[in-house]
């Protein structure tokens, strides 16, 4: 039986990805924003009035002791995200936890294990994956309209110069292009290309005076031949689509990015025929209009929660996923494939 009960949600930390996050979770038809904890009183007060949270705390701890609270979303860097996933999860939350889940395949394996072990739930928070355009790529693949899938190509890029501190290229953090931006590309991969990703093939280049990757380049190589050639950085812009798909009867891209508040977004696809633009053949073109994508993730998790609905992106992506980014740090580092099992 489906109920209309909203989810109550805390949120640990005060990040600067809350202001992308929080207005999702204040706006969600299934999602109530109760509390925000940080260790210190003063941001953990202002950031709860600020989103119009009920009550705020100082310590995480704090926070998941309160019986009130259902899930937690997680903005903590990339280090911490494993530690208090799991304190979370045997505090008794559902756990929406930032991207990348991990820097580690086997902190995974200990998150798997521990939500088994909880009943509890964990996603990853890569929420391009529940926008429209998205969900209407993947339904027209299913539909034949790129025939049999065999090169996906994905670019996502942006400059990203800075003054001081930046948690993005600090390597006790586990900064980087690769865990800031492959892993979107990667799960990309997996998302437009059947089978597995058997081979990986990369290189990567760190900017002068930089202690972290800001380029990347990958060859992920797929059951039956597929290939999904990659490519993120921080040194410089987005193409003009960051996704790609061409099959066997057709292709399919996006123009821009679909996950930074353009006002809209468009999805061409070809399907048989003569090439586009040769005898006044245009591509089919569908456009979208702005979606929160922050606000579809809340929902479908909070929905999961409350109703039993299958959590659409479980743990074990995240883990073949994280698996794929170790191994292109292995390859660049080595100037060799490695296959993976």
């Amino acid at each position: 039986m489906t109920t209309t009960d909203k989810v109550r949600w805390g949120v640990l930390g005060v990040s600067w990805v809350n202001q992308l996050t929080l207005p999702g979770m204040t706006t969600a038809d299934n999602a109530d924003l109760v509390a925000i904890a940080s260790f210190d009183d003063d941001r953990a007060r202002d950031e709860a009035a600020r989103w119009g949270a009920d009550r705020w705390y100082r310590g995480f701890d704090a926070l998941l002791a309160d019986p009130d609270i259902e899930a937690v979303y997680l903005p903590l860097p990339n280090t911490r995200h494993a530690e208090w996933t799991i304190r979370a999860l045997e505090a008794g939350k559902h756990v929406l936890c930032e991207k990348p889940l991990t820097p580690s395949s086997a902190e995974i394996e200990r998150l798997i294990e521990a939500s088994q072990r909880t009943g509890r739930l964990v996603m990853e928070a890569l929420m391009y994956r529940f926008t429209p355009r998205w969900q209407r790529a993947l339904q027209l693949i299913r539909e034949g309209a790129v025939g049999d899938p065999r090169v996906a190509r994905l670019g996502l890029a942006f400059k990203q110069h800075y003054e001081g501190y930046n948690i993005r290229f600090d390597p006790d953090a586990a900064g980087g292009v690769v865990w800031d931006m492959g892993c979107y590309a990667v799960d990309m991969a997996h998302e437009l290309l059947p089978g597995e990703i058997r081979t990986v093939t990369a290189t990567s280049w760190s900017r002068p005076g930089e202690r972290v990757e800001t380029s990347a380049e990958a060859i992920l190589g797929f059951d039956e031949g597929r290939k999904a050639l990659i490519n993120v950085s921080f040194d410089y812009p987005n193409p003009y689509a960051q996704a790609e798909l061409v099959g066997t009867d057709g292709w399919l891209t996006m123009p821009g990015s679909g996950m930074r508040g353009e006002p809209y977004t468009r999805l061409l696809w070809h399907t048989y025929g003569d090439e586009v633009f040769l005898d006044g053949v245009e591509p089919n073109q569908e456009s979208f209009p702005r979606a929160d994508a922050y606000r579809l993730e809340i929902e479908h998790l909070s929905d999961c929660i409350r109703n039993g609905v299958p959590v659409r992106y479980p743990l074990e992506r995240s883990l073949a996923n994280t698996r794929v980014l170790e191994a292109i740090f292995q390859s660049a580092s080595s100037g060799t494939t490695v296959e993976l099992a």
